[in-house]
């Protein structure tokens, strides 16, 4: 049986599979199109999750984030997704961003004391994280939330299934 590292390291595999399968044939500015206003764009949702995870690994390890501020400011819960690609780092940055922040969310696991998952958890988390253990389970979780807008630019762009029944 996997244990819980395994299972953790195999969802951010799956996610970063899935999120290069949903990204590779779009353009770069295709990366700044968003499918309706109001909606993300490709670009804020690889920024938004490199970030979180840059933030939550940055809690977890006690470690200080990677992305200044003012980047993870661009893509926190709640920021406004702007059209273009003005705002934002470039396709390229933000290609390498979400490879950076998954590769040290990786290590940061396979490095971690499972003794320490029933611990609270750290400081500055969100509040429904009540230990550390949910905190990283949700960090596994919270790529897949946003596959779906990852699909719905696709359709927006009239781009080709890339998960087929």
């Amino acid at each position: 049986m996997a244990g819980v590292k395994d299972v953790l390291i195999d969802q951010f595999r799956v996610g970063s599979m899935l999120i290069e399968q949903f990204t590779a044939d779009l353009t770069d500015e295709e990366y700044f199109v968003a499918p309706m206003e109001g909606t993300n764009h490709t670009a804020w949702v690889l920024g938004h999750i490199a970030t979180i995870e840059d933030q939550a690994v940055a809690r977890l390890t006690g470690s200080a984030p990677r992305f200044p501020e003012a980047t993870a400011g661009l893509f926190a819960p709640g920021s406004k997704c702007v059209p273009g690609a003005e705002t934002y780092p470039s396709r390229t940055d933000l290609d390498e961003m979400f490879r950076s922040a998954r590769s040290r969310t990786v290590e940061a696991i396979k490095a971690f004391d499972e003794a320490r998952w029933d611990d609270p958890a750290p400081e500055g988390a969100p509040a429904l994280f009540a230990t550390v253990g949910v905190y990283w389970a949700v960090q596994g979780a919270h790529q897949f939330w946003h596959i779906g807008q990852l699909a719905a630019c696709r359709v927006a762009l009239n781009k080709p299934r890339t998960i087929t029944p």
